[in-house]
């Protein structure tokens, strides 16, 4: 089994409304779980409406080549960033086998 964790920084580009954050940010996390089965969590920045830290975990087959759990973790980021609303900024994660 393949553990991948960690955090994601993100900006709202100008949004001034911590409203539409949560809003934007709940339909983002929905569509996340639904399309790649994972654990999201807003962790920092509750009250920034321009920013978000995001903290996410994953667990992966054991089959899996560690090659393929990278590559899946790199593809959430792809699709957070290329959302029309927020951009990654920073990111910073981990893929362990605990066994």
């Amino acid at each position: 089994m393949w553990i991948g964790a960690g955090k994601v920084v993100l900006d709202f580009y100008q949004n001034a409304e911590l409203r539409e954050k949560e809003r934007r940010l709940e339909e983002l996390l929905r569509d996340l779980r639904k399309a790649y089965n994972l654990s999201f969590l807003e962790v920092a920045d509750f009250d920034q409406p321009d920013r978000c830290v995001l903290g996410f975990a994953a667990v992966m087959p054991e089959t899996w080549r560690e090659s393929s759990c990278k590559s899946l973790i790199q593809k959430i980021l792809k699709t957070i960033d290329e959302s029309s609303f927020a951009r990654v900024v920073s990111d910073d994660w981990d893929l362990i086998s605990p066994f």
